[in-house]
């Protein structure tokens, strides 16, 4: 049968699922982390005059409520409604929200904290004055390794303006450890188009000399064994002129410098006639020198993370709260809604109602945001709570499908409400992913969760002897007696996964530390 192009007409009926705009930016809304989701409400505060903040009086008033006080009244009220351990807000469903009249406005107090007080005692902006700045938001200059060379190549007396200009291109061509990325070739033919002059790549090495004698030392090496040697040639420690150890380790490394690479300490010893002892001094006194001279410049960018959940003890149980410092709380301005319905043009009122539409769209699906990340929440401590109160080796293992069945939410969603969504407890801040682990079977016993099998390998390979490294084998044993059956080749999976190395590698690495 040949296949032809034609047209065809399909006759009968058939479904498709079409997403309506409110879920669409449900959707969007629930993926987004914490500074987005500020983001997004500082630019819809600008382009929808409809939207504005809500600063009731409520918020203000409990700024005075003692925090004792709160602690004391809620527990009260836990204690006579007879509540879980974990404080709960009853949440709508995703039918009830979806189908919510677009007409009403969302209100925030079903989504945060029923009572106010905790959220009082946590909101840094309610308790903080409206002038204080916080000292982290003040940050001392740093200067980069490029400024810091730049400066020493401008004040250096040089024979011509060429070669300045040749030293310019050789500290642009540093990467952020201080080796030089390019080839002399390559900067000479570079200076020449730039100059319209003939460089050679001798001129070149002349101008890297003298770069090389700049600070930090050892930087412009183009690669780690002249990275060594010139920080050896630039050191000035006392005596060193007359230590053995300096001659043979220039010796060492100008000459077998595969040697050390490669970690062959028993030739090394016998070339030099050297004992344990010795050889150790030796290589302590190699590994004193800095083999990334260019990251002591390197500007370091302070990220801060902005947790979407707080979860604080309070007895012998935890409440768990959105972080009302998050992001702001949005409402409708009820006076540009009055002003809207007296415009009688046609077009000018159809746009005005679209931003109404898209002012309240934005407020239900925050809304939907934070009872989401709640029940979440919720669920995630609720079965995690012996991690809170004992640490990763009490990490219980649970996955998606897990949360979503619990939920009656859809795998998708819990993945949308756990990336990149963090939560402040009394154990540290963590994203939610965090406390999603697989689980490996026992036998006739519960399943362990990966994140407390790597917790014991990781203490017991912190505590073992740096001189006789713990083997795979020994670790599955030093298992078994916790009560935990993982198979060799897992121990090395979990291993390899925490990027520590083999004993054998291990035992290479610890014989001088």
């Amino acid at each position: 049968m040949a296949i032809m192009p034609g047209l065809q007409i399909s006759v009968g009926q058939s479904q498709q699922l079409k997403l309506t705009p409110q879920l669409q930016q449900s959707i969007k809304v629930l993926q987004q982390s914490a500074l987005e989701i500020q983001a997004l409400v500082e630019q819809s505060l600008e382009e929808n005059i409809f939207l504005e903040l809500d600063q009731d009086d409520e918020v203000e008033s409990s700024d005075t409520l003692d925090t004792d006080e709160a602690i004391a009244s809620n527990t009260a009220s836990e204690a006579a409604s007879d509540s879980d351990d974990l404080d709960t807000v009853a949440p709508s469903t995703d039918a009830q929200l979806l189908n919510a009249d677009l007409d009403a406005d969302a209100s925030w107090e079903q989504i945060y904290q029923d009572d106010p007080a905790p959220v009082a005692s946590l909101s840094r902006a309610a308790q903080a004055d409206d002038e204080w700045t916080a000292p982290e938001n003040y940050t001392a200059e740093q200067r980069s390794l490029y400024d810091h060379l730049l400066w020493q190549a401008e004040i250096h007396e040089w024979d011509s303006d060429l070669e300045l200009l040749i030293a310019q291109y050789i500290i642009d061509s540093l990467d952020e450890d201080g080796y030089l990325t390019e080839s002399l070739d390559a900067i000479a033919r570079a200076v020449s188009e730039h100059a319209d002059l003939p460089v050679s790549e001798e001129e070149v090495e002349s101008v890297l000399k003298v770069v090389q004698s700049f600070e930090p030392a050892g930087v412009a090496a183009r690669n780690l064994q002249e990275c060594l040697l010139l920080q050896m040639n630039a050191d000035t420690r006392p005596d060193d002129d007359t230590n053995p150890l300096r001659e043979q380790a220039l010796d060492l490394i100008s000459k077998h410098f595969e040697l050390l690479s490669t970690q062959q300490f028993n030739r090394i010893k016998r070339r030099y006639k050297l004992n344990d002892e010795q050889l150790q001094a030796l290589i302590h006194y190699i590994q004193s020198f800095d083999p990334r001279p260019g990251r002591a410049y390197a500007v370091v960018e302070n990220d801060y993370i902005v947790p979407d959940l707080i979860l604080t003890r309070r007895g012998d149980g935890y409440v768990l709260e959105l972080n009302s410092d998050a992001y702001p709380r949005l409402r409708l301005n009820p006076e540009y809604i009055a002003l809207a319905e007296q415009i009688k043009d046609g077009a000018q009122a159809n746009k005005l109602k679209e931003k109404q539409q898209e002012a309240r769209l934005l407020i239900k699906s925050l809304q939907h945001r934070g009872e989401t990340l709640l029940r979440v929440g919720r669920y995630i401590v609720d079965r995690q709570k012996s991690f809170f109160e004992e640490g990763e080796k009490a990490m219980q293992p649970m996955v998606l499908r897990e949360v979503a069945e619990a939920l009656d939410l859809h795998e998708s969603t819990i993945s949308r409400a756990t990336n990149k969504k963090y939560i402040q407890t009394p154990r540290g801040t963590y994203e939610l992913k965090y406390f999603f682990s697989s689980g490996v079977a026992q036998y006739g016993q519960a399943d362990q969760s990966a994140t407390a099998i790597k917790s014991y390998l990781r203490e017991f390979i912190e505590s073992e002897d740096p001189r006789k490294p713990l083997s795979d084998s020994k670790l599955a044993k030093m298992l078994e007696e916790k009560g935990i059956h993982v198979a060799r080749r897992t121990i090395a999976k979990y291993r390899e996964s925490l990027g520590i190395p083999a004993s054998s590698e291990r035992k290479r690495i610890n014989y001088f530390k």
